[in-house]
């Protein structure tokens, strides 16, 4: 039994410790705009928007504040390939767009993570930068 509750132990602990170029985990928006329905670009610190992302085994969910109240939440899943990341909300406080998928192309350098959202004829409708959060930070936000 002593045996069994070490071996569970140590597979629990190698699967907490993702490795270095993986998303999942717990991410803060640090920065970002996007081009609302006018076509004017907005900054995510001007319009005081902060966000909290948690990505685990495919998954996702958001939600996102602004001037520290609820502004857009979502869950779904998501896949992440040859640098393209895809998200498919099947829960979400917004109406989704085109075929509910957003595509984005990333960058993962160390613990920042780069978004990038572009339009059909190729211009960039979406930026986002996120920092992984420390796991006793992402814990505390979880209670």
């Amino acid at each position: 039994m002593t045996h069994r509750l070490a071996l569970f132990a140590t597979l629990l602990f190698a699967a907490s410790a993702a490795p270095a170029a993986s998303l999942d985990g717990a991410w803060q928006l640090q920065a970002g705009e996007f081009v609302d329905g006018a076509g004017q670009r907005v900054d995510y610190g001007e319009a005081k928007l902060q966000g909290i992302k948690v990505l685990d085994g495919g998954t996702f969910a958001f939600t996102t504040t602004r001037d520290g109240k609820f502004w857009a939440g979502g869950a779904g899943g998501y896949e992440a390939v040859d640098g393209q990341y895809t998200e498919t909300p099947r829960m979400a406080s917004f109406p989704l767009e085109g075929d509910g998928q957003y595509r984005f192309d990333y960058r993962l350098e160390g613990d920042t993570w780069t978004l990038e959202r572009r339009d059909a004829q190729g211009r960039v409708v979406e930026r986002e930068v996120w920092r992984r959060m420390p796991a006793a930070a992402a814990n505390a936000h979880a209670h």
